[in-house]
């Protein structure tokens, strides 16, 4: 299996290099509009460069498409690759635009074409056992998650560009994603964001405030960013408080709390699979579970651009 990788940042050579570990897979090409780090990860997986990606998804160098470029391209290129006829791996989120999003899900819900979004929840025991526990406590009654970053220099700046990488509501994804897969798709979506510094012309701004309350399962989620703020050091708190207990995560580990106690969520240590190795089996036919997968994926993604679209219109977005 020929892999394309589409990129040359931190995640494009990840990608690359676990593809090309894998037995029976190859990186024969990478297309990067960057020349210096396109060359630079080209020579080490020692792969064809490419100046742009269309001659790569389009072409028959590769059998396959890995999509590691900024949010604001994912959608089209994903696109050029199930059209081409080729399985596309992408990274989150699915998409910058709903229009993009929706015709994504189509083709791989209806059109056959295998979409394959890197949301490593999927692979993640951690968040497996989160999910056995959530599923015996009852209904979700309140998600809270809060999160303060850093001044400028603390994450790439491209993540501070609205039409490059979308609202945090859609760049935070990652925070999202796990409680659509635990509670299901958002019933509603309002949202606020404040922005200091912002240029209308770049869409480029110095930092944010972004409030997000969706409905989830039987009760509510919040999510409050706020980033390039004047503290030390990352912040985080999260909560899902259901019917018969609440988990609480601290650390980087979830424990649950319940009449009978508190004790910490026990994970597997490690992975039984990578993505990786997901999407080559997804590609030789295996199931896999991708389609459950693409559309957990569609439905954080869109909770995040009906975020965008409720600040913008001031209302609730259904």
């Amino acid at each position: 299996m020929r892999i394309g990788i589409v990129g040359s940042g931190g995640m494009a050579r990840r990608r690359g290099l676990a593809f090309a570990a894998l037995d029976g897979c190859t990186v024969p090409a990478v297309a990067a509009r960057n020349p210096e780090t396109g060359a630079a990860l080209a020579g080490e997986l020692g792969a064809r460069q490419l100046g742009e990606w269309e001659p790569l998804v389009e072409g028959d160098l590769v059998d396959a498409v890995a999509v590691c470029t900024h949010n604001d391209s994912h959608g089209a290129i994903a696109l050029a690759a199930v059209e081409a006829g080729k399985p596309v791996f992408v990274e989150y989120p699915l998409a910058r635009r709903e229009a993009e999003v929706e015709a994504l899900t189509r083709a791989g819900l209806d059109g056959g074409s295998i979409v394959r979004v890197a949301h490593g929840e999927v692979v993640s025991p951690g968040h497996r056992a989160l999910r056995e526990a959530a599923a015996g406590l009852g209904d979700l009654m309140a998600a809270v998650f809060v999160r303060l970053t850093p001044g400028r220099g603390a994450r790439p700046e491209v993540l501070l560009n609205l039409p490059v990488s979308g609202p945090p509501a859609l760049f935070f994804v990652y925070q999202v994603y796990p409680l659509v897969d635990l509670f299901g798709a958002a019933r509603w979506v309002e949202a606020s964001c404040r922005y200091e510094g912002l240029d209308p012309a770049t869409g480029r701004y110095r930092r944010f405030q972004n409030t997000v309350t969706a409905g989830l399962g039987g009760g509510t989620a919040t999510w409050v960013w706020s980033g390039g703020v004047e503290i030390d050091e990352v912040e985080q708190f999260e909560r899902l408080v259901m019917a018969g207990g609440t988990l609480v995560r601290a650390g980087g580990a979830w424990s649950v709390a319940t009449p009978a106690g508190r004790k910490a969520l026990a994970p597997d240590e490690v992975p039984a699979e990578s993505l990786e190795q997901l999407f080559l089996r997804d590609v030789r036919g295996e199931e896999t579970g991708w389609r459950a997968d693409l559309t957990t994926a569609a439905d954080a993604a869109r909770l995040g651009l009906r975020a965008e679209r409720a600040m913008e219109e001031r209302e609730r977005s259904r």
